[in-house]
């Protein structure tokens, strides 16, 4: 189930009668990664992180009113690698640019997981104009909203770059349905047996690799409004498959409330982060 942005604890927390116990599980995590691929295209983004992507840039042609000093990004980018330029459209990308001396990132004084939108040319650097033809310039590097992480523990005997069960220290904080690091390799976890995790290795652009006993194991965390928003959204998937999709929740005493399409409550935690379009 990978790229969950909902826990199963959480999310059995927010559904009355869900229960503790584990007999649901495959049900709610398919709920969960449903939620959040709904979550990513509504937004017209995505919130985990891929490593090693290739954007090629512009994708479309420059709005008149964009000066050509500003590159807008299609996509949230994390972390540039690289950066380069073909100027004769051969396909050759010949000129790397260096950031901070040739180019800038913006927002410029972005916040703690805030993504990269826009790339602006340093007057100083080597570079007057961004190419107006398209797929003239090529950025690599990781892309996504953000990579916030929290600790989670670490692992409990070295692990080579095939096996697909992590050992664990007792009191780890990993659960079906959380995608991990170890080092620089991300994981799905697909289930946790007391201190022994299943996982898919090397996922989201990341390569299967060995880690060393005692390496610190972390879990994606995303921004706060869209881990609830997941959660509700997650929450009525399994309440509306319970009443044979009707499109109406609500209490006995209360009557239905019809909600066919998005939540109300839903839609405002995401407004912020619909992405935004340059037109």
């Amino acid at each position: 189930m990978p790229n969950c942005y909902v826990r199963l604890s959480d999310l059995k927390a927010a559904i009355q009668g869900a229960g503790s116990g584990t007999s649901n599980d495959a049900v709610l995590l398919r709920a969960s990664e449903s939620a959040s691929r709904w979550v990513d295209e509504h937004c017209d983004r995505h919130f985990y992180s891929l490593w090693a992507q290739t954007v090629l840039l512009p994708d479309h042609a420059r709005p008149r009113h964009v000066p050509d000093t500003e590159l807008w990004l299609p996509r949230d980018v994390i972390s540039i690698t690289t950066l380069k330029v073909d100027d004769d459209g051969d396909g050759v990308f010949e000129e790397t640019l260096t950031v901070d001396t040739d180019y800038w990132l913006w927002p410029y004084n972005r916040l703690a997981n805030e993504p990269v939108q826009r790339i602006d040319l340093n007057p100083e650097g080597s570079r007057s104009a961004w190419p107006s033809a398209p797929r003239r310039v090529q950025l690599v590097g990781k892309t996504g909203y953000s990579e916030e992480t929290q600790a989670a523990g670490t692992i409990a005997e070295a692990l080579d770059s095939s096996e697909t069960g992590v050992d664990m220290t007792a009191g780890h904080d990993v659960a079906a349905g959380d995608t991990i690091f170890i080092d620089s390799e991300q994981m799905d976890v697909t289930a946790v047996a007391t201190n022994t995790a299943t996982v898919t290795r090397g996922v989201n652009g990341t390569t299967a690799a060995t880690h060393d006993s005692g390496a610190a194991i972390t879990r994606r965390r995303y921004p706060r409004d869209v881990e609830q928003a997941v959660t509700m959204q997650a929450a009525r998937i399994v309440r509306e498959a319970q009443t044979g999709y009707g499109g109406a929740v609500g209490s006995g005493d209360l009557g239905g409330y019809q909600f066919r399409s998005m939540y109300p409550a839903i839609r405002d935690l995401l407004a912020p982060y619909v992405m935004p379009r340059i037109s």
